[in-house]
């Protein structure tokens, strides 16, 4: 395996065939500003099923990637940790060294399971109704929604992003004791189940790291 110190020794130009260590740049060099052979820009590439090969790794490499993401959401440790001997062996093949990011899945808040599973469609300036009780089975009315403190969070005027920020309701009223949120569409669009929920500007009650991050 390669090493943090066998890392920041590989080349940069290992795909153009030059051996050696990373040219130690002179003071003079440094203050007179970044060489041009050296890129300012950082590349980060997210590693999934079709880019974890060593083979596409080297290609990877060799276009410039500087950071490999790996993306925590999905895949098991022992599917990370060989992509991740699939990067150390392709950095060694081309002499190219590259810095791994860990992204987190992170606390989330998703909407929840619909009625005979079928996707439902949301038209713009209908009234919405969205239910904390997560076992609650959505259609076009009512929506369950993961997060049991969004009455008491947000407030009327607020957007509430569904999707990906490709459905947008906009909140007219909360009922704090009945756990549900009265909201308008604002725009029309087809939703399906557990999709990410996003609220611009409040400030979500949920642990930065939660226990699988740490885990992790």
């Amino acid at each position: 395996r390669l090493n943090d110190a066998e890392l920041l020794g590989n080349s940069r130009h290992g795909c153009h065939g030059a051996a050696g260590t990373m040219v130690q740049l002179e003071l003079d060099a440094i203050l007179s500003g970044t060489p041009a052979s050296i890129p300012k820009t950082k590349i980060i590439c997210t590693l999934g099923p079709k880019s974890r090969t060593v083979e596409v790794l080297e290609e990877l490499l060799c276009a410039g990637m500087s950071v490999a993401r790996f993306n925590f959401s999905h895949g098991s440790h022992d599917y990370h940790q060989e992509t991740l001997d699939n990067l150390r062996r392709a950095t060694v093949n081309t002499k190219l060294m590259c810095a791994v990011m860990l992204d987190t899945k992170g606390p989330e808040i998703r909407t929840g399971f619909l009625k005979n599973g079928d996707p439902i469609k949301l038209e713009a300036g209908r009234e919405v109704t969205l239910t904390t009780d997560y076992d609650a089975k959505g259609d076009e009315k009512t929506i369950a929604i993961s997060y049991a403190m969004l009455p008491r969070d947000v407030k009327p005027g607020c957007q509430i992003l569904i999707a990906d920020g490709s459905i947008v309701l906009v909140v007219l009223s909360c009922d704090v004791a009945g756990g549900t949120v009265r909201c308008r569409c604002q725009n029309s669009a087809t939703l399906g189940e557990r999709k990410n929920v996003n609220l611009p500007g409040v400030n979500v009650d949920l642990p930065t790291l939660t226990e699988k991050d740490i885990t992790d």
